[in-house]
């Protein structure tokens, strides 16, 4: 084979490489590692600019051959590692109960017991409520970790709580819409100084069932068709809107009520 045939093949080689990644740049979105391609293109782009009287040697060959089977076989430990971390992750999960994303709606998160993990080639699932999510979806565990007896919740400012430093005082609205699709608004005034007890006495006289249990605050809907939680006061724009409703999580479990997520500093995230 002549010199200008060895030329030639490489760059058919380094063309053909170059066409893969722009391939897989498009599935994938541009690399920001030196992977094994990366490697071979430079290594191929030195061959090809070699001082054809003062060639690379052997041993020189050899050494970036050898670099090169060492950066594939640590990507392939590096990929076993980490799908091994994720089957731990969902397996510890099973049993637990957990909040997970709804994939239809990101505002929307569906609480319940994980009752299986699955795994399929490099999916891995967790069965929620009898239906399969992505690990990736679980937003937090809600069990696991020993929570704050409910006596000891209750007693805390609001402002103790988990993520909700901050509470400023004003209002919020509780909507709620009966069978008979009559609306009825119940004006809640939120203190700096509010505990969670005063916070369910306050839902419980606006007419609905608040409870707290392992530190969740479930508001339930009762006989009401609807219910729904806004800051201030919807027929008087100079009230002071409390923030409260940006520091507690909403979201609905299975059944449709609203539960109000407050979780305690000791609760697992």
């Amino acid at each position: 084979m002549t010199a200008s045939s060895i030329r030639q093949e490489l760059v058919n080689m380094q063309s053909a490489t170059a066409v893969k990644q722009a391939q897989d740049k498009q599935v994938n979105g541009p690399s920001q590692d030196l992977d094994g391609d990366a490697f071979l293109m430079l290594m191929m782009e030195q061959l090809k600019n070699q001082d054809p009287l003062n060639p690379m040697d052997n041993s020189e060959m050899l050494a970036q051959q050898a670099q090169f089977t060492q950066i594939q076989e640590l990507q392939k430990l590096n990929s076993t590692i980490s799908t091994n971390n994720t089957i731990q992750q969902a397996n510890s999960l099973v049993g637990k109960s957990v909040q997970v994303v709804d994939p239809n709606n990101p505002n929307r998160l569906i609480s319940g017991v994980v009752t299986s993990a699955n795994f399929a080639g490099d999916t891995v699932t967790v069965t929620v409520n009898g239906k399969e999510f992505p690990l990736g979806l679980v937003s937090a565990i809600t069990d696991g970790a020993t929570p704050s007896e409910n006596s000891v919740i209750e007693d805390k400012k609001l402002s103790e709580l988990n993520n909700a430093t901050g509470i400023t005082s004003g209002y919020i609205t509780l909507t709620m819409q009966g069978s008979d699709y009559k609306r009825k608004n119940v004006e809640i005034a939120i203190t700096e100084n509010m505990t969670v007890k005063d916070f369910m006495e306050k839902l419980n006289d606006a007419g609905v069932k608040a409870e707290l249990s392992n530190g969740v605050l479930t508001i339930e809907k009762g006989s009401y068709k609807n219910i729904n939680l806004s800051q201030g006061k919807p027929d008087n724009a100079t009230a002071s809107p409390s923030n409260i409703l940006e520091k507690m999580q909403m979201f609905q479990n299975e059944n449709g009520d609203i539960e109000t997520c407050v979780l305690d500093f000791n609760r697992q995230k």
